[in-house]
């Protein structure tokens, strides 16, 4: 789509093929469409949120009147959102992982984070700074029979518990430890399809770096 036919009206969603290429932008709208959502692939962030004084994820509630029907009212990880177009010095351009992240942790709980480009510093800054911080430590490619997306998954390590809804996507968020998210995850099943599959990520990396 040619940058001089879109428009300030309407959200752009980052459409790419199966390896994470971007293709172009994509109307969120026309994306989320019933048949069009499970075969365009686009673009995603996720990470679940991590409080290392206590040990414990955050999970959030979606909004039951969420115009998604897959999450409205369920239970997701941490913090997670389509990347989209912005639109600077009069031209549009797509939002990277680590960018979106930062936009989706302040809109949807209210918390700032610095976002480190590589393992090493993120890991050897957990413990030199005050500051929360995330870190996109996997890219993949996930498709299901309603989902198909290219995901940057991250990691955020946070410094307090305290979130405020800046929107209202997000209605309720709780600390879990891992053992009471895991049995969380097994006895429940009012939450998000991806989050099973994005807590064994998060928790395989975390504990093979000793967070």
């Amino acid at each position: 789509m040619s940058q001089d036919i879109l428009r300030d009206d309407i959200e752009y969603l980052i459409h790419s093929d199966d390896d994470g290429n971007i293709i172009g932008p994509i109307s969120k709208t026309h994306a989320h469409q019933e048949v069009i959502r499970a075969e365009l692939t686009h673009y995603s962030t996720w990470s679940m949120i991590y409080y290392p004084k206590s040990g414990k994820y955050g999970i959030q509630l979606k909004n039951p009147k969420k115009h998604d029907k897959y999450s409205a009212g369920k239970w997701d990880m941490g913090v997670a959102g389509h990347n989209c177009y912005i639109k600077e010095n009069g031209a549009f351009r797509p939002l990277d992982f680590d960018e979106n992240l930062i936009k989706e942790a302040k809109e949807e709980i209210g918390i700032d984070i610095e976002m480190f480009g590589s393992k090493n510093e993120f890991l050897g800054s957990i413990n030199s700074t005050d500051k929360s911080l995330g870190f996109i430590f996997d890219r993949f490619h996930y498709k299901t029979q309603t989902d198909n997306e290219w995901v940057g998954l991250g990691l955020v390590i946070v410094r307090d518990t305290d979130v405020k809804f800046e929107d209202d996507e997000v209605i309720n968020f709780k600390w879990m430890a891992p053992n009471e998210l895991k049995e969380f995850i097994e006895k429940n099943d009012n939450y998000c399809s991806p989050l099973p599959l994005v807590f064994d990520k998060v928790e395989k990396f975390r504990k093979e770096n000793s967070i």
